[in-house]
């Protein structure tokens, strides 16, 4: 474990052969803890939902000596629909769990190419020794799941929370029998029905399509032989601010042997448009690059929603906590969302431990958690969303920016990957666009 966390702080974490990784973490052939219909099992917390977020808070709940169960409804392994891009900061805030993240890694992306709607304008960027890693979400979410059992944590799945009940603690009803505990916790995504009681309590407006986005990708095999070719040893991120107009990116993000492909948007305008055929000139586009086989067909499309609207104002009430997706944890400007999951949920486990050493489970006491991921990146979302207006409304223009100016080019890459721990603050970008508006007029001469 020292020489991995050493060769992490390099740059370059061990990476095990692609087939040794897949062996270590594709599988959950162990029993898996069965419900009777009816049956009550006493817990100190159930948490509601196991990826990242949820696997986290299980794993750091089960160790520190807590009863924990964990519950999803789907079988794992599982996949997701995800960028599967991981910043330092997953490894830097959460190095208990090195050991089980840094054998999924596919490999580390040197730099990207961010590239303006019109494909005038390209920004490169090297990300020096703040590197992202490629994961693929179905083996990297199972590890962390496998993690939160090793742990101690009894994990259920193919389990879905059909109910809540609050009555001097918390039963979780499902349909293969009820759990009870001191403390629930959601992480069911942003269609959580925890999450949505909560908001009815708290008198938090639900999502509309303005702060909704969804996510369509797939991940094709396409051989080592191409990845090298196309994206190189520094397996280099692309990134295409409004394909086909959509607002928001379409994305390459290449694995070991695959390459992770998207696109996505706020469902105001994901609604309007034909996604297959937005699909179908998104590739054309990246055969004509070279960046995807000329020959191999059209892979198919699947999606995900993303809450994009920034974090909820409220993320408790009594014997509840609301983390990652649930509660809108996710860069608006990237989508990117599993950093700020797994550390809510580290965070609410803190919590979670205070409100059973008092015996107090109020909103209020509970409340310690929502102001820990406040002060950790609540305000980094913030600058996040404020930006997100302004790069998606002018993306020519902000890629043009970065393309004289290597500081905003530095800004831009930055902000949208998430590379430095707590963000850049929103008046850095902003001052520095309006003095490059003056300094460089846009499409010009300056």
């Amino acid at each position: 474990e020292m020489a991995a966390a050493g060769a992490v702080h390099q740059g370059k974490p061990p990476l095990l052969p692609a087939r040794h990784r897949r062996a270590a973490v594709g599988s959950i052939a162990r029993a898996v803890p069965q419900l009777g219909r009816g049956n009550m099992s006493d817990y100190d917390v159930v948490v509601c939902g196991g990826g990242p977020s949820g696997a986290t808070t299980a794993f750091y709940a089960a160790r520190a000596g807590l009863r924990v169960a964990l519950i999803d409804r789907a079988k794992f392994p599982r996949d997701k629909a995800c960028g599967g891009l991981l910043t330092p900061r997953v490894l830097s805030e959460l190095p208990e769990l090195k050991p089980v993240i840094e054998p999924v890694i596919e490999c580390a992306s040197h730099d990207v190419r961010l590239y303006s709607p019109s494909m005038k304008y390209r920004i490169d960027f090297d990300f020096g020794p703040q590197t992202p890693w490629n994961i693929r979400r179905e083996i990297f979410d199972n590890a962390l799941l496998e993690a939160a059992r090793d742990a101690g944590a009894e994990v259920f799945t193919g389990t879905r929370a059909s109910g809540f009940d609050f009555n001097g603690g918390v039963t979780v009803t499902t349909p293969q029998g009820d759990l009870t505990a001191q403390v629930v916790v959601g992480a069911m995504g942003p269609n959580d029905p925890l999450a949505q009681l909560m908001r009815k309590e708290r008198g938090v407006a639900p999502w509309h399509d303005g702060e909704i986005g969804t996510a369509l990708m797939w991940e094709p095999e396409v051989g080592r032989d191409f990845m090298e070719h196309a994206f190189g040893d520094k397996r280099s991120l692309l990134v295409h601010f409004r394909p086909a107009g959509i607002e928001g990116y379409g994305w390459v993000f290449p694995k070991d042997t695959i390459l992770n492909i998207g696109f996505g948007g706020y469902n105001r305008t994901i609604k309007s448009i034909n996604v297959r055929e937005i699909w179908k000139g998104y590739l054309e586009l990246l055969r004509n690059d070279g960046y995807f086989p000329a020959n191999d067909p059209d892979p198919p499309v699947k999606g995900a929603p993303l809450p994009l609207g920034g974090p909820l104002r409220a993320t408790t009430m009594e014997r509840t906590l609301i983390v990652g997706d649930s509660a809108g944890m996710v860069s608006p400007l990237s989508g990117e969302g599993i950093y700020y999951g797994m550390h809510a949920g580290k965070l609410a486990v803190e919590t979670i431990q205070q409100a059973l050493a008092s015996g107090d489970f109020s909103q209020r006491a509970l409340d310690s958690y929502h102001r820990a991921w406040q002060h950790a990146f609540g305000q980094e979302l913030r600058d996040l969303s404020f930006f997100a207006k302004l790069a998606l409304k002018f993306p020519e223009r902000m890629v043009y920016y970065g393309t004289r100016d290597p500081k905003m080019c530095e800004i831009f890459a930055d902000l949208f990957l998430g590379v430095t721990p707590g963000g850049l603050g929103k008046r850095k970008p902003v001052a520095r666009a309006l003095r490059n508006v003056i300094r460089y007029p846009y499409f010009g001469w300056g």
